[in-house]
């Protein structure tokens, strides 16, 4: 009887909603589960990060229904959460930016400033398109 009971119970709290307040964010990068780039020191799923997320205003400001999450201060990681799957979509580079474009209805975003990764460094105005596999730059006018 008591194994039977802890059968239902582990069904019962099996049939419980997916995305709760509790659960962590899925982060993905290049269209995987990963927590951070190549030769990337940013953890994307540590606990600072995860709880980011999970305090980030979830008001749709990006691609119809996500939210492109930007540094206050202009240096950072810019990442893409989509608040409905609890996908965290991490840019791949740091920023330092003058000034961020984006909209509600486009998956593109613009940056002038600076941008850097592992062996790329670079100051201007850039401009990338954001699928849920990748960051695909479209266009790039470098100082």
């Amino acid at each position: 009887m008591r194994l039977m009971s802890a059968i239902v119970l582990l069904l019962m709290s099996g049939c419980s909603s997916v995305h709760s307040d509790d659960a962590n964010y899925k982060v993905l990068i290049h269209g995987n589960e990963e927590c951070n780039y190549d030769y990337g020191v940013e953890d994307f799923c540590d606990e600072y990060n995860q709880i980011s997320y999970k305090n980030t205003d979830k008001t749709i400001n990006f691609d119809k229904d996500k939210v492109l999450v930007f540094p206050e201060d202009n240096f950072g990681y810019l990442v893409v959460i989509n608040p409905e799957t609890q996908i965290a979509y991490p840019f791949g580079y740091l920023v330092n930016y003058k000034k961020l474009i984006f909209s509600k209805d486009s998956n593109e975003f613009c940056i002038e400033g600076d941008i850097s990764a592992y062996r790329d460094e670079d100051s201007g105005y850039f401009c990338f398109e954001f699928t849920e596999k990748n960051f695909e730059r479209i266009y790039d006018a470098t100082r």
